[in-house]
């Protein structure tokens, strides 16, 4: 048998996803860890929007404008991933202004033109389109789909900087388009039964191979603890601080883009805030972790998501002490959940003695099952049942 029938055959096979995502490869997200495994097998193309969240006069925000700018006037983006092993992205000139009538039916008149053009280069017969945020529902039922799926990771109408109500209100309009919602979480899922349309939940995945480059570990002479993810507004910084204080020989690493004030950690000594390392490189920078954390607040924002790195964590076989969100309940039996911040800091203080245990073999069993190409077959699995 030819390895294209054998590529014919697979179970991924026979999809042309049209897909609404961030930047592919900036920060790899949920929705281009799941798609990434169709590659090779089903064609994507990958239509790149701006954010939902106005531009502020900030020096984050130009930068990233300027980015978008280049990356539109110079191919840059297409040049990155032009039809490489069946992907194609594609970066519309869209503007981020979405309360404005006049600015939304520009937006969709030229994401409409460019999406029309790549499906025909592409020859796209049936496509199946996927949108990963609230503001691209008016492309929803333009684009010639077979189906629609609105793919959420998060509730983003309680994300920090965002008109909530302009939010809820984009993506009930978005509800009313789709074919079907794909959530990441049972408490994400729950939200949109009412509207009467079909709702699974696919809970997060994880690249065992990519991270288990993380798992020799090198002593570094000190007890390490590891926080990679958003520095944003879920952290809980007052119990970070209280485990800097009494863990004073530990050193608290936090990696990754920060968008708080960290003001509160100016002069302590073993908390150290790093920029984001790139997703290629991040097991590397792991090597020295004794111990993963999750810091959040319960917040509805933060018992709301499903953080990915949870998953990311245990693949590179430590220990992970969590405060109580709903997926580190439903991962207890391979996190150490933290009632209160009290139960949180005697967990740390308990790892950094050696008396945390973990089981090992039953992580990685259960880490073997959770890739991300066993939740791309899930979702073709639940895609089928949306055609049939």
């Amino acid at each position: 048998m030819s390895d294209e029938s054998k590529t014919n055959q697979h179970p991924l096979a026979g999809y042309q996803w049209v897909v609404f995502g961030s930047d592919w490869g900036r920060h790899p997200s949920s929705s281009q860890h799941l798609f990434s495994e169709f590659l090779g097998f089903s064609p994507v193309l990958w239509v790149e929007t701006v954010g939902m969240r106005v531009p502020q006069w900030t020096m984050r925000d130009l930068r990233r404008s300027i980015q978008k700018i280049v990356d539109f006037v110079s191919g840059r983006r297409r040049r990155i991933a032009a039809v490489t092993n069946g992907l194609t992205v594609i970066c519309p000139p869209t503007l981020p202004f979405t309360r404005i009538k006049f600015i939304r039916l520009v937006n969709i008149w030229i994401v409409r033109r460019s999406v029309q053009k790549a499906v025909r280069r592409l020859q796209f017969k049936k496509h199946m389109l996927v949108v990963s945020t609230p503001s691209q529902g008016d492309y929803v039922g333009r684009l010639g789909e077979e189906k629609s799926i609105y793919y959420c990771a998060d509730q983003y109408a309680l994300w920090p900087g965002m008109n909530q109500q302009h939010i809820a209100e984009m993506e009930r309009n978005l509800i009313e388009r789709v074919n079907a919602v794909v959530a990441v979480s049972d408490v994400l899922a729950d939200q949109f039964k009412r509207a009467g349309k079909p709702v699974y939940t696919l809970s997060q995945g994880v690249n065992p191979a990519h991270f288990s480059r993380a798992q020799q570990q090198r002593f570094a002479g000190r007890f390490e603890i590891v926080y990679f993810g958003m520095i944003d507004e879920r952290l809980d910084l007052d119990l970070i601080m209280e485990v800097a204080q009494q863990l004073p020989k530990a050193v608290i690493r936090l990696i990754g883009p920060v968008t708080v004030p960290l003001d509160k950690f100016d002069g302590v000594a073993n908390i150290h805030v790093e920029p984001p390392k790139p997703y290629d490189e991040l097991p590397e920078s792991l090597n020295t972790a004794s111990l993963f954390i999750i810091p959040f607040e319960l917040s509805e924002l933060a018992c709301s998501c499903s953080p990915l790195k949870i998953k990311e964590y245990l693949a590179c076989s430590r220990s992970v002490v969590s405060t109580a969100l709903p997926e580190a309940r439903r991962l207890s039996q391979f996190v150490h959940v933290a009632k209160d911040r009290r139960a949180f800091v005697e967990a740390v203080v308990a790892a950094g003695e050696g008396k945390l245990t973990l089981d090992m073999p039953a992580v990685q069993r259960f880490i073997e099952s959770e890739t991300w190409r066993a939740k791309a077959l899930e979702f073709t699995e639940f895609v089928k049942g949306l055609r049939a």
